[in-house]
């Protein structure tokens, strides 16, 4: 059996899409395991319809929110499962996802399998131009990874770093969870557990994950300090890692600058007065950036953050200004 994981918070809008896609799975030995995580509209009334109509979906209810991380851990504890895979509520999989995932998984004798997916906007999303059907033709391409350094160099550094869109091994998550007092990165430091324990991790270019982008959303919010919680584990990802794998710091350090940078951008639209009360973050994001910046680490930024370092780097004032004018022009 496939236990799949779903927080649901205040997601009327989508949440019927989501487990709709689940309950036209051809894998056909599957629970579905729904925390609503305190939602104020008419996400658990929707929920609870479906649990009444389908035998294998389950709803459990907490009466605040308590954050996505409470929820999936709640999750983790109800489940009955051989294996284990996550979705968001916003989000949906192809019909074949389970089915194409754990036939992966029981080939190669994966710990953990991969999957890539396909990022919807709202456009696409409100014209229904993408559909759950649609999936790769044919068989799909696989790398099997049974080196931890490797998965962490290719993968892991490389934007791997959510938790849905893989399924696991139940045996993989014993005494793992998520970590509580972050609310930006617990995906980071939840997969960097797995990882550290799985044997075997298998990598496919099957997309059959839609992941859908709230780009408005995204830009309307405001800096609050949890934002910093991006730098805060990526430091502690790094504290876990140096030691055993030496050879990784240029490119761990170049994503504490990039965490950094963004930080920076979110604060930049800030007005003077309200950017005054955040100086303690701004001048951890100024200490990295001079801390980490090294030649080699220079090299691994990604496009376009090299001049936007250097322009930090020299004058971090004139970079607020230019980039929150052009940010508040958007």
């Amino acid at each position: 059996m496939i236990s799949i994981v779903l927080p649901v918070y205040n997601a009327q809008e989508y949440i019927r899409k989501c487990i709709d896609s689940i309950l036209k799975q051809s894998y056909p030995d599957w629970e579905l395991i729904i925390v609503d995580n305190g939602s104020e509209d008419d996400s658990f009334q929707i929920c609870h319809e479906y649990a009444k109509e389908e035998e294998r979906i389950f709803v459990l209810h907490q009466y605040r929110n308590q954050g996505v991380s409470a929820a999936r851990n709640l999750g983790l504890e109800k489940i009955a499962g051989d294996y284990i895979t996550f979705l968001d509520a916003d989000d949906w999989v192809a019909d074949d996802y389970l089915e194409r995932l754990l036939k992966k998984a029981e080939g190669s004798k994966a710990d953990m399998v991969v999957c890539g997916y396909r990022k919807v906007l709202l456009s696409e999303r409100e014209n229904d131009t993408l559909h759950h059907q649609e999936t790769n033709e044919g068989e799909d391409n696989s790398k099997i990874y049974h080196r931890k350094e490797d998965y962490l160099r290719e993968c892991f550094l490389n934007g791997y770093t959510h938790c849905w869109g893989v399924l696991y091994k139940r045996s993989l998550l014993d005494g793992i969870h998520f970590p509580t007092k972050i609310t930006i990165g617990e995906d980071v430091l939840f997969l960097l557990d797995t990882i550290m324990q799985a044997e075997i991790i298998e990598v496919t270019d099957y997309d059959g994950y839609y992941y859908y982008i709230n780009e408005q959303g995204a830009m309307n919010r405001k800096f609050t300090v949890s934002y910093m919680d991006q730098i805060l584990c990526w430091k502690k990802a790094k504290e876990r890692l140096i030691d055993n794998y030496p050879s990784l710091e240029d490119k761990l350090d170049s994503i504490l600058i990039v965490s950094a940078m963004l930080v920076v951008g979110k604060l930049s639209a800030l007005s003077k007065e309200e950017l005054n009360t955040f100086q303690k973050e701004m001048e951890e994001c100024k200490e990295i950036v001079q801390k980490y910046c090294r030649r080699k680490v220079y090299r691994l930024l990604p496009a376009g953050y090299g001049v936007k370092v250097t322009i930090f780097k020299l004058c971090s004032s004139l970079y607020l200004r230019l980039y929150g004018r052009w940010k508040n022009k958007k």
